[in-house]
C-alpha cells in the first residue's frame, strides 16, 4: 500500500504518531507526507516534538518527491486548516477508486470540530460536500454517542523508539506527581486537592506549570516519570493525553481519571491501570493505598507495560488503520 499523507507542519500528536507507525509497517518509500514536514526527517527537537521522526526517511522523501508515485490511499492526517487547504487543491485529481481517510486527532468530540475551535467553522462541511471521507479515525470518540458507521476510534499511542536512549532508573525519588498545564477545570480541581499534600509542591506539581516553562523534556522527562511512585493523569482539553500512554510505556504506575472515549483493547482497572472516580471523591484513598502497597502497585505497572507493548504502540495503531483501508 502506498499512501499520500497530507499533513500540517505543526505540532499534532496523533498525526505524528500514526505517521511513524505507518513508516515502520509499510516503509518510508510507501508513505509520502506532503507538504514537507521537517520533524519527520530531522531529529532536532526533544520529545514530544519528535514523536514522528523516522531515521533515514529523508532519502525516501527525495525519491518520492521527484519520481512518479501512484497512491493506493490518501490520508488527511490533521484537523488543521493547512491540511484541508492542500487537500482541497488536489481533491479533483484523486480518482474515485482511491479511498480517502481522515485522521481526526483534535480535542473536540465532533467530527472535524477542531477546525471550528481554531477559527474555521465551515471548512469541514464545505470540504465533505465535494467528497465525503471514506473512513474517519477519531481520537476523541465519546462513549455512548452515535457516530456514523465509517468512524472508528483512534486514540493516541506510544512510539517506543522515543525511550530507547533513556537511562535505567531504579530508585523512586517522588511519591506523587502531576506535571501538566491547567487546561481544564478537572486539572484546576486536582491541583487544588494536591496543594500541600504528599511531596507534590517539592517535585513541581503546581498549577503555575505551563508547556513553555516545563523544564522536564526529552529523555530527562521520561527518566523523571520513572522516578515517580505514582503518576497521576487527568484530562486536558481532550480526554486523551500523552501521559496516559507514556507512564505505562515506561513501566511506571499510573492512577488516572477514566477517559470517556472509546479505547480499543482498553485497560482494566486494578489489573494494568488504576482509576479514581471522576469526581475525585476517592483520590486520597487510592493514592494512600498504592503508596504503601508497593508490590500491588508495581505488579499493575508491569502489566500496564505489557498491555501497551501488545496493543497501543504506533505500530499497532498503524496496522489497525491499514486493515480498515484494505477492507474497503
Amino acid at each position: 500500500m502506498k499512501i499520500l499523507y497530507i499533513n500540517a507542519n505543526l505540532r499534532d500528536y496523533l498525526q505524528d504518531i500514526i505517521y511513524g507507525g505507518l513508516v515502520k509497517v509499510l516503509g518510508a518509500n510507501n508513505v509520502h507526507p506532503f507538504p514537507f514536514n521537517h520533524s519527520y526527517y530531522f531529529n532536532l527537537r526533544k520529545y514530544p516534538k519528535n514523536i514522528g521522526y523516522c531515521k533515514g526517511g529523508f532519502f525516501a522523501y527525495l525519491k518520492n518527491r521527484f519520481l512518479s508515485f501512484k497512491y493506493d490511499c490518501v490520508i488527511v492526517s490533521s484537523t488543521k486548516h493547512q491540511s484541508f487547504d492542500f487537500y482541497s487543491k488536489i481533491l479533483d485529481i484523486i480518482p474515485d477508486s482511491c479511498p480517502i481517510a481522515f485522521l481526526d486527532g483534535g480535542d473536540w468530540a465532533e467530527i472535524g470540530g477542531d477546525l471550528a475551535r481554531l477559527g474555521y467553522p465551515n471548512l469541514y462541511q464545505n470540504t465533505i460536500k465535494k467528497r465525503p471521507f471514506d473512513l474517519i479515525f477519531k481520537r476523541e470518540m465519546l462513549k455512548n454517542v452515535d457516530y456514523p458507521s465509517n468512524v472508528y476510534p483512534c486514540p493516541f499511542a506510544f512510539n517506543m523508539d522515543r525511550i530507547k536512549n533513556t537511562k535505567k532508573v531504579t530508585a523512586k525519588k517522588y511519591d506523587v506527581s502531576f506535571w501538566a498545564n491547567e487546561s481544564h477545570i478537572s486539572r484546576t480541581k486536582i491541583f487544588s486537592l494536591l496543594k500541600g499534600k504528599y511531596d507534590c509542591e517539592e517535585n513541581g506539581t503546581s498549577r503555575e506549570c505551563s508547556f513553555g516553562s516545563f523544564n522536564r523534556r526529552g529523555n530527562f522527562y521520561f527518566e523523571e516519570l520513572k522516578r515517580c511512585k505514582i503518576v497521576l493523569n487527568v484530562r486536558g482539553m481532550g480526554w486523551d493525553t500523552l501521559r496516559f500512554w507514556e507512564a505505562p510505556a515506561l513501566g511506571t504506575f499510573m492512577l488516572s481519571q477514566k477517559p470517556s472515549i472509546v479505547i480499543p483493547d482498553d485497560f482494566t482497572d486494578e489489573m494494568n491501570i488504576a482509576y479514581f472516580e471522576d469526581d475525585f471523591s476517592d483520590l486520597y484513598e487510592k493514592i494512600d493505598y498504592y503508596l504503601v502497597n508497593e508490590s500491588v502497585r508495581e505488579k499493575i505497572a508491569s502489566a500496564g507495560y505489557q498491555h501497551i507493548c501488545k496493543h497501543h504502540t504506533d505500530i499497532a495503531r498503524a496496522k489497525s488503520i491499514i486493515k480498515r483501508i484494505s477492507s474497503l
